[in-house]
């Protein structure tokens, strides 16, 4: 009898989690995986911020010192020096064509410089992941279009980087409207500004950010 009640007891004390214990840990793991989530999306943000002031907001700096010490368009001829050949369009033409070595030499001759070199080595370039993990290859060029003026147009930029840069320079991302908008063909004569893909969506073979420029 006694060995009995022993092991009744013994039985007893083997409880199982109450519905209020299993409630209490379900939402410790909600806040830990939200937290999670929440660190990553501060860490992406933090780094379409850190891409866009190193790269595209240096290059407009350096576009406007290059205009106020020398009264030209940074990147209006292929020249070395910046200098047109005969019939060369001049202030207000682009020459996207332009060599990376020839844009720096531009730079370098009024006492300036290029930032630094990305993972490819160009000055002109750079990589991102976007939102699906996919590495992408973003490439800056100056440019010119009769409907926007001069603009850096960066190439092979994802969505979700240029909704977060359109948010930074405009304070939303509709993509139409503002310095900083985007189009899905940046071949055309004319380029037409539209709001900006889903996230997901891959970035269209000829689709650009493109930061208008103040000259």
């Amino acid at each position: 009898m006694r060995q009995s009640r022993n092991s009744g007891l013994i039985l007893s004390n083997n409880k199982g989690f109450t519905l209020i214990e299993m409630a209490i840990v379900l939402i410790i793991i909600g806040i830990i995986i939200g937290a999670v989530v929440k660190g990553k999306d501060v860490v992406k943000s933090a780094e379409q911020k850190r891409l866009y002031t190193t790269f595209v907001r240096e290059w407009q700096m350096i576009f406007n010192n290059y205009y106020d010490r020398t009264g030209r368009i940074l990147a209006d001829c292929a020249s070395a020096d910046n200098t047109p050949a005969a019939g060369d369009p001049r202030d207000g033409y682009c020459n996207a064509a332009i060599t990376v070595a020839n844009l720096e030499s531009q730079l370098t001759s009024v006492g300036l410089k290029a930032p630094a070199q990305g993972p490819s080595g160009s000055s002109l370039a750079r990589t991102y992941n976007d939102s699906e993990g996919i590495l992408r290859s973003l490439t800056l060029a100056f440019d010119w279009k009769a409907n926007l003026g001069n603009f850096i147009k960066v190439s092979g930029i994802p969505n979700d980087l240029g909704m977060a840069w359109d948010r930074i320079v405009d304070g939303e991302m509709d993509g139409s409207s503002g310095d900083l908008i985007y189009s899905a063909d940046t071949t055309a004569a004319e380029p037409v500004t539209a709001i900006w893909p889903t996230a997901s969506t891959a970035p269209a073979a000829n689709s650009a950010a493109m930061l208008r420029l103040q000259f």
